[in-house]
């Protein structure tokens, strides 16, 4: 697992916020940083690289529906990991997060898929279907990636739903999102 972590974690990033909230967030494609929508406040944010270098990202789209944030960096940083279909993936697979507990750089738990959730929403959509894992999630995860075995991104993390249950926004709607500040 520590080879596959090794390649992924140069594209997870910390998000934070003008008001000293913080999270995380994942280089989709190079230069676009999708991460909580909830993280967001008004003012200035800024992404810290996992080289330690601060730059200022523009807000670009937001969807407090699905509670996903795009976030346009000044150069084409990263480069887009590979996105598996969530539909495939066999519930009890294992799964890993990537995020910023606590504000802490970098940190990976391990977690297993324990299947879909279906949440309702205050939006058009009404209910939105959701990645659950037992996968240990703590402030500073949002936004950041869960990935499948093959180093693929199944879903962005979101919320922790009692002690040891977290939801996650599926890829393909995250994937879906970002088709939109492609246009």
């Amino acid at each position: 697992m520590g080879a596959l972590v090794e390649q992924v974690i140069p594209d997870v990033v910390q998000v934070w916020n003008s008001r000293g909230g913080f999270g995380a967030g994942l280089i989709w494609r190079p230069g676009i940083v999708i991460t909580s929508a909830h993280l967001l406040a008004p003012g200035a944010h800024r992404v810290i690289l996992w080289t330690g270098e601060a730059l200022p990202a523009e807000v670009v789209e937001v969807d407090r529906e699905i509670d996903l944030a795009a976030l346009r960096l000044p150069r084409p940083e990263g480069r887009a990991i590979p996105v598996r279909e969530p539909a495939t993936l066999p519930v009890g697979s294992l799964l890993l997060a990537l995020g910023h507990p606590w504000g802490e750089r970098y940190a990976v738990s391990l977690g297993v898929f324990g299947g879909w959730v279906l949440a309702r929403t205050r939006g058009p959509r009404g209910t939105l279907r959701l990645l659950r894992t037992d996968a240990i999630l703590a402030p500073g995860n949002s936004g950041g990636p869960l990935l499948d075995m093959g180093g693929r991104v199944v879903g962005i993390s979101g919320m922790v739903v009692g002690g040891d249950q977290s939801l996650a926004v599926p890829a393909d709607l995250a994937e879906a999102f970002v088709q939109k500040v492609s246009r």
